[in-house]
Formats: structure tokens, sequence, C-alpha cells
């Protein structure tokens, strides 16, 4: 159990258990992979991310958000660049009926960038949400792994 006191500054829930970014993603789902503590994501896309969250009415699993340009360049094809080293991406784990539905979710909170993993276990399917804008990236697109 928790006790002490709890600010909040800025989205961020200080001095509790988690670091939260919105009500229900924390800053550790979104740190970059390779250990370097980056985690900033955009503060817009936070917020649609989270209206996406609360229009799906369930959990949505991160499995990668912030890339530095390191861990970027040794996972994706994008380099050193990229939605995810912009901090305007994620990839949910997602299958079935529901990645149909959050397909339809996210573009109508305006996420211009989706790529759709959908074959193997279904553990491992995914879908890739991002929000670059035309000036970042061939928006809107959508592509398949």
């Amino acid at each position: 159990m928790w006790v002490g006191t709890r600010r909040q500054f800025n989205g961020l829930i200080i001095g509790g258990i988690a670091m939260m970014i919105t009500k229900n993603f924390s800053v550790a789902e979104m740190e970059c992979k390779c250990g370097c503590g980056a985690s900033d994501m955009d503060e817009e896309f936070m917020r649609q991310l989270q209206g996406i969250r609360d229009e799906m009415q369930r959990p949505l699993t991160v499995t990668s958000a912030v890339r530095c340009e390191s861990h970027n360049s040794n996972v994706s094809s994008t380099g050193k660049t990229g939605p995810h080293t912009k901090r305007k991406a994620v990839d949910l784990v997602i299958s079935g009926a529901d990645a149909l539905r959050l397909y339809d979710i996210a573009r109508k909170h305006g996420m211009s960038g989706i790529g759709l993993s959908q074959k193997g276990p279904h553990n491992k399917r995914f879908i890739h949400i991002d929000a670059l804008s035309p000036a970042e990236g061939p928006r809107p697109t959508v592509w398949t792994y």
C-alpha cells in the first residue's frame, strides 16, 4: 500500500507507485526499450492515445513507444528517424475484431499512420499508430508488415 503525498504535475503523478502520463499510460511503458531512459512522449499524441483507450473501453498493451535514434536504427527500416523517434507513435498488441475496431477508432482520433501486423501467434500481432503531420512523413498512410 502506498503512503505519502501525491502531487500531479503536467500529467505525471509523482510519489505514487507509478508515474503516469495519462490516467491509463505510465512513463515506464513509454520508455525506450534500449535502457537509455528516454520516455518523453508528445503531449498531444498522448491525449489522442488516451482518447482511443477511453473509446476502446479496454486496456491497450504498449510494446514500443519512444525510441532513441540508436535503438530505432537497430529495430526499424526507418533508420535513425521515424515516428517513434518523434515521440508520436506506439505499437499495441491487439488482434482480430479488436484490431479492426482499433483501426477505425484510431483514424477517428487523428492517427495519420497505421501499420497492421496480424499474422502469426495472437500475442505477437500488433498495430502501429502514429500522428505524424504531412511535413513529417507521407501522411495519411496505411501499411502491413
